[in-house]
């Protein structure tokens, strides 16, 4: 009898893990299809009205997973993960990783001689509010929910911590589309991935996330960042 049943919670495993799986695929297909028709958008509107278009497509997908999901990530949101001090060193990592990332990628693009624009091209001549809403609390909410909350959660059905956080974070870096962001958002994703898996919860990543892009506004607007210089 112990052998049935251990051969049903088998079975069982399998079943529940390739589901997984195939919502995943299922997820990130959609995603790469919202990315799809805001390149579309970009082609025929200006760039911020293609960065609006695009963070609401890919919020709306990611919400509707989530919906669809929510047995599997609601754990995360009952828990607030760290404590005061846990939190306080996520920020008091933020500066060193946000010059580190950008340094990284800085000597890559010159070493390489790759063209990358601004990420805040976009928001020129525009209210600074705008980028801190679309470049960052919008995407260190909605990227976190459907990456470190639906992806890793239905990934880790199947799979160890590392190899959920490994492809998580590949799966993050490759959706943005572009070699200068994937050299920076794979790292950006194994850290965001350990933050969920050490915490249980989604809130450091989200806090970590929205510190990081805010760090990256604040340092292009004033030029603070390797490589980066004040517009004219």
């Amino acid at each position: 009898m112990d052998r049935v049943a251990e051969a049903k919670a088998r079975v069982h495993r399998y079943q529940s893990g390739w589901s997984g799986v195939r919502s995943v695929i299922l997820l990130y297909v959609l995603l790469l299809g919202g990315q799809g028709a805001t390149f579309v958008v970009s082609k025929s509107s200006e760039g911020f009205v293609a960065e609006v278009a695009g963070t609401c497509i890919l919020s709306a997908i990611i919400a509707f997973s989530a919906l669809r999901h929510r047995r599997e990530i609601s754990p995360s949101y009952r828990r607030p993960g760290f404590g005061l001090l846990g939190y306080a060193l996520i920020l008091a990592t933020a500066v060193p990783i946000v010059f580190a990332v950008s340094g990284y990628a800085h000597g890559l693009v010159r070493l390489f001689r790759i063209h990358q624009e601004s990420e805040l091209k976009s928001f020129e001549g525009r209210s600074l509010l705008w980028a801190f809403v679309l470049f960052a609390a919008a995407p260190a909410i909605f990227e976190e929910m459907g990456f470190r909350g639906v992806i890793f959660s239905l990934l880790k059905r199947s799979l160890d911590a590392r190899e959920t956080i490994a492809l998580s974070a590949a799966a993050f870096g490759l959706l943005h589309l572009s070699v200068p962001m994937l050299i920076t958002h794979v790292p950006l994703g194994l850290y965001l991935g350990w933050l969920r898996y050490r915490s249980g919860s989604l809130y450091p990543s989200m806090f970590a996330h929205f510190l990081h892009n805010s760090l990256v506004v604040i340092g292009e607007t004033w030029a603070l960042l390797p490589g980066t210089t004040i517009s004219s």
